[in-house]
């Protein structure tokens, strides 16, 4: 029988609250595991309705992919929220990744025609977050499940420019280079003073960038022009010695033969599977027909994971490309996203 809001929502209280070691913590905890299992039809529901998205606009990405068991427990327990279990929108997502704004813009019209039950989106791009993080998101609505009253299950879709996410993944990759935690909002007076340096960083970028795009600057940088931002990057004391340090991170966890494989193969579904630790990427290649056996190849490395905790892999994606060169763009490391940002960043300071 499946689990109702109401339920989860109550699992998600106990795992906040009851020891790890509890009987209590362990029935919420399988009622928080089979709540994520209940999202798996309208994730994939959600990304079939993407993909007729992603093909109208060449060179986009799309991804698929279902929030992990760590994540959704840490999001339950981070500090200064009360999130709800059965109200967390992201336990299901979806992305989109185009050029430019333009291409977003008519990106977010066309989900209004595809996902008619989508809730308010959060426009991040016209209302940019106190850390500088831009980008679209539409939590769209998906009726699933059993009986005569299927729940409607929330999936967020975020939509994003390429520029967009090469900052979303330099903060990733920032935190992982200084062992800091800059993803997670925070109150000012828990940061270390490396991590207010590195978040004033960061936010000094997304105006960079914002300005490039031509939309909504980030609080704390109102009237501020290109000439200004430009020598604030360079004056800033430690931004010249961060992109040195982001340019110096590279992997070479992408091999050659995969990367022909892919050059092969053209537009397609590919699935990544990535070890962090390991610094390994195992990929699967689909025709773009051949959506429902890509969405089970998805669904037995989840189930792979989940048998065996200590699985390798601890990333895996689901990816529709059009263009094979723009496969990097989701791929779960960060090493070329954080190359272009390094380098859209010097090109606005010349």
């Amino acid at each position: 029988m499946d689990v109702s809001r109401r339920k989860a929502t109550a699992a998600g209280k106990a795992l906040r609250d009851c020891s790890p070691e509890s009987q209590e913590y362990q029935n919420a905890l399988a009622v928080m595991l089979q709540w994520r299992e209940q999202h798996i039809v309208p994730t994939q529901e959600s990304f079939r309705r993407l993909l007729k998205i992603s093909k109208e606009f060449p060179g986009s990405v799309a991804t698929y992919r279902l929030k992990r068991q760590p994540s959704i427990l840490s999001k339950l327990k981070r500090h200064g929220n009360a999130f709800e279990l059965g109200a967390i929108d992201d336990i299901g997502g979806c992305r989109l990744i185009v050029d430019d704004i333009r291409q977003l813009e008519d990106a977010c019209q066309r989900m209004h025609d595809l996902f008619p039950n989508a809730k308010q989106p959060k426009n991040y791009i016209e209302r940019p977050e106190a850390s500088g993080y831009r980008s679209y998101h539409d939590v769209v609505q998906i009726q699933a499940g059993e009986g005569k009253n299927p729940l409607l299950y929330r999936v967020e879709i975020q939509i994003r420019t390429k520029l967009q996410h090469y900052w979303a993944t330099t903060v990733e990759a920032t935190g992982e280079i200084y062992s800091l935690d800059l993803k997670t909002p925070k109150p000012e007076e828990s940061l270390s003073e490396t991590e207010k340096r590195m978040r004033d960083f960061l936010r000094i970028a997304s105006a960079a960038f914002a300005i490039e795009e031509g939309t909504s600057i980030p609080a704390g940088f109102e009237g501020v022009d290109r000439d200004t931002i430009a020598e604030t990057i360079r004056s800033t004391p430690g931004f010249m010695t961060l992109l040195d340090d982001l340019e110096a991170s590279s992997d070479t966890v992408f091999p050659v033969p995969w990367s022909e494989k892919v050059h092969a193969e053209g537009a397609g579904l590919y699935l990544l599977e990535f070890s962090r630790a390991e610094q390994i990427l195992n990929m699967s290649v689909f025709s773009a027909g051949a959506l429902d056996t890509a969405i089970r190849a998805y669904q037995n490395a989840e189930n792979a994971s989940k048998a065996n905790e200590s699985t390798l892999f601890d990333n895996v994606v689901l990816v529709y490309a059009q263009n094979p060169d723009q496969l990097k763009l989701a791929y779960p490391n960060y090493s070329s996203n954080v190359q272009e940002f390094v380098m859209r960043v010097k090109d606005f300071i010349q």
